[in-house]
């Protein structure tokens, strides 16, 4: 998990490290050029305190810290749409569009960019050789786990998701080796996906996590990982434009090349499922192909 993610959760944190947390988030390019005895002025703390949360962010130190800083923020400042408030209150319709078009645009960009095609392709196989892919994500991930569900049964491939609380972790209990786990999760931190990677674990079920990038709690139980565009703040954001839209981008293109795997008979499925089962057009629509 990048620093400023591990700043905004404030996971573990003592009183006086959560205030030096939400200094950095709101002065970070102050905190950047300070010296550890300017800092701790500022904030009223030590140069003891502020050296036990760089490490209880995985860092060596103040200046790891601001080294690591300074290249997270130059990451969310070179683009010139922010993901967290793509557009202000005066701006007009016109600006409204552009900016979100140009921010779905970086997005699948920087999502490409950090699929590994070799990831992929495990990830395809494994999907493959399973008798049932079950989903689990929580809030916005379940929008797009109902759809990458909805685009594999509609050729042939089984698969479980479950949205009322507390069912996910029924679906993890009576997991076993002979299903894939894909968890869907932004931070990979939430408890509750936390405790469902723990039981399925348990279950030896194998676990593709759909996750950011960096070192969170979810990465450390799955087999193999496929990253989401990793810009957004968890909190301070305006809408998951672009979290959603990345994880969105991934789970195509899972569906994508599994479609690829067997694509003939693949193909012969869902044409007949459609023909047969789908009547959402009426018969003297313009676009109904009979």
């Amino acid at each position: 998990m990048n620093l400023l993610t591990q700043l905004e959760l404030k996971m573990h944190f003592t009183e006086s490290e959560n205030i030096l947390a939400q200094y950095i988030l709101e002065h970070g390019e102050e905190v950047v050029k300070m010296s550890i005895h300017t800092f701790a002025k500022k904030t009223y703390s030590s140069p003891a305190t502020i050296v036990r949360l760089a490490k209880k962010c995985g860092l060596s130190g103040f200046n790891d810290l601001k080294i690591t800083l300074a290249k997270e923020l130059s990451l969310h400042t070179s683009k010139e749409i922010d993901p967290n408030f793509p557009f202000d209150k005066d701006d007009d319709f016109n600006t409204i569009i552009n900016n979100l078009t140009l921010l779905h645009k970086e997005t699948i960009d920087d999502s490409a960019a950090l699929l590994d095609q070799k990831t992929l392709s495990q990830c395809v196989k494994l999907l493959d050789k399973a008798d049932s892919i079950d989903l689990y994500g929580l809030g916005n991930s379940l929008l797009v786990a109902q759809s990458f569900a909805h685009n594999m049964m509609r050729i042939g491939k089984q698969v479980n998701f479950r949205t009322m609380a507390g069912e996910q972790g029924f679906l993890a209990r009576v997991s076993n080796p002979k299903h894939v786990a894909i968890i869907i999760s932004y931070s990979g931190e939430t408890d509750e996906i936390i405790r469902i990677a723990k039981t399925l674990k348990k279950q030896k079920t194998k676990i593709i996590a759909i996750t950011s990038l960096g070192d969170n709690q979810l990465s450390h139980y799955s087999d193999l990982i496929l990253h989401i565009s990793s810009k957004e703040k968890i909190f301070n954001k305006m809408a998951p434009f672009s979290s959603l839209l990345s994880i969105q981008y991934i789970c195509t293109m899972l569906y994508a090349c599994f479609f690829s795997l067997n694509y003939n008979e693949h193909k012969a499925f869902k044409l007949h499922y459609d023909y047969e089962e789908d009547l959402r057009h009426p018969f003297y629509s313009p676009i109904n192909e009979k």
